[in-house]
Parts: structure tokens; C-alpha cells; sequence
């Protein structure tokens, strides 16, 4: 009888060291998939906020001169769209996390969509409305590449990017406030322009 309680209690014992070994290697497999996945997204969304810092610099000016026809024309395409590696296990994160990530790009594609719309309204030579379009919507978006960039380099602990002597979140802040208040004066003029039209 007491055999066979030491070997029920073997068993029990071996299955339990079996099982905590399989559950220790599974999460560390997760940690390091998860790990991999943090640093190869930050590496896109780095270069993803340089991209969106050349476009908010875009003042329309060639070298610091206007077009042969007196107008701004952009001199910086916007970025290609925000394409994640398929190399990696997204269920290895967060899955806040992962949907911040996940849904990005549609939001980039909802602010593109913003800027067309801007563009359909904007007059020469300046295309204001549409270059303030622009900067807000890519100020925007930078800030949250950053922000993302950041969050998984803190929870994943990778090294961070270092920018010298220049801060893009200081930046692209002042960059979008100032392109806020010219968006709201932009609005402000166009509904003076309707209430002389309609009276």
C-alpha cells in the first residue's frame, strides 16, 4: 500500500516538474518573441517619426524659393504606408498595446484622407489649408510613433534612441500647436467668407 502512495506521489511529482518545466520554457519562448517583436517594431516607428518630422518641415519652398509660377509646391512626399514585419508573434504582447499598433496605420490612412480633402479646397499660390493639413496631421502622427516607440522600448527594456542635441516631441509639439492656430484661423476666415455670401 505505501508503494503504491509513493508512486501515485511520484508520478504527481514528476507530472508537476514536467508541467512547471513546459509553462517556465512556453513564457520565456512568449518573453523573448515578444522582446523581438518590441524591437523590430521600434525600429520602424523611429524612422516612421523621422519621416513625419521632414514632412511637417516641408514649407513648400525649393532651397528657400517659391516655384517658376509663384506657388508653394511640397518638396517632401509623405511616407510610404506604415508597414509592420510578418515576422513576428503580435499575441506576444499586450493586446492594448497591439491594437494601438494594429490601428495606426488606418489612422494614418483616415489623416491622408483628410489631407486629399484639404487639398480639394486649397487655392494657390499658397495651398494653405492644405499644408496646414499636413503639418498637423503628421505632427500628430509623429508624436505617436513616438509615444508607441517609447512604450514598448520602457516595457521591453530596449535601449532607447538618442537624438543629440534635438527633441522631436519638443519639436513636433511646437510644430503642431503653431499649425493649430493657423488651422483655426484658417476655419475662422472661411466662415466670415460664408456669412458675407449667405448674409
Amino acid at each position: 500500500m505505501t508503494e503504491g502512495i509513493f508512486g501515485l506521489l511520484g508520478v504527481l511529482i514528476g507530472s508537476f516538474i514536467t508541467w512547471y518545466q513546459n509553462s517556465r520554457s512556453q513564457k520565456k519562448e512568449a518573453e523573448k518573441n515578444a522582446r523581438y517583436l518590441a524591437i523590430r517594431i521600434v525600429c520602424v516607428l523611429d524612422r516612421y517619426l523621422q519621416e513625419c518630422v521632414d514632412v511637417v518641415k516641408d514649407d513648400g519652398l525649393d532651397c528657400g524659393q517659391r516655384m517658376p509660377d509663384g506657388c508653394l509646391k511640397p518638396q517632401v512626399k509623405i511616407p510610404s504606408p506604415l508597414i509592420y514585419p510578418d515576422d513576428v508573434d503580435w499575441k506576444s504582447i499586450d493586446p492594448e498595446l497591439m491594437f494601438k499598433l494594429l490601428s495606426f496605420p488606418s489612422e494614418i490612412e483616415e489623416g491622408n484622407r483628410m489631407i486629399n480633402f484639404a487639398g480639394e479646397i486649397a487655392g494657390p499660390p499658397d495651398y494653405e489649408e492644405w499644408f496646414v493639413e499636413r503639418k498637423v496631421s503628421y505632427s500628430q502622427f509623429g508624436l505617436m510613433a513616438f509615444k508607441m516607440s517609447e512604450e514598448l522600448a520602457d516595457r521591453y527594456h530596449i535601449k532607447k534612441k538618442t537624438y543629440n542635441n534635438w527633441n522631436p516631441v519638443t519639436d513636433l509639439t511646437g510644430e503642431l500647436k503653431s499649425a493649430l492656430k493657423d488651422q483655426k484661423k484658417l476655419e475662422e476666415e472661411q466662415r466670415e467668407i460664408i456669412k458675407r455670401i449667405l448674409g
